[in-house]
């Protein structure tokens, strides 16, 4: 993210996941962010990291997994990530990761009949 990056104008990414629940939430601020960079989780409109709306995550050398309970069953799951530095002087990289709970699909098998000669 280049430096001094307003909150008007964030720098974007945008993170295509597969459906299922958001279980965790792991975001590294490395050394030198000053509690500067700010990272806000949106998914379509909705603000979902963190869940208070107009909230950021910030941090300074901040190692910080959360835990999650976000249900995203559309395909395309897409997240966009919104990071800003207003003041800071030098270029930052945070990093962010996400666990997925897929949801699994019990399908129905009929049983085979096996002959066992000689029972």
């Amino acid at each position: 993210m280049p430096a001094n990056t307003l909150a008007s104008a964030p720098a974007t990414a945008e993170l295509e996941i597969c459906p299922g629940t958001v279980t965790e939430f792991y975001r590294l601020f490395p050394p030198g962010c000053a509690g500067l960079v700010h990272l806000q989780v949106f998914w379509q409109t909705q603000q979902i990291f963190p869940s208070s709306a107009g909230a950021s995550y910030v941090g300074d050398g901040s190692e910080i997994l959360g835990l999650a309970g976000f249900v995203i069953n559309e395909v395309p799951a897409i997240l966009e990530l919104r990071a800003w530095s207003p003041g800071a002087t030098y270029q930052h990289i945070i990093y962010a990761e996400f666990y997925i709970e897929r949801p699994y699909v019990l399908t129905y098998a009929p049983l085979e009949t096996i002959e066992v000669p000689g029972i």
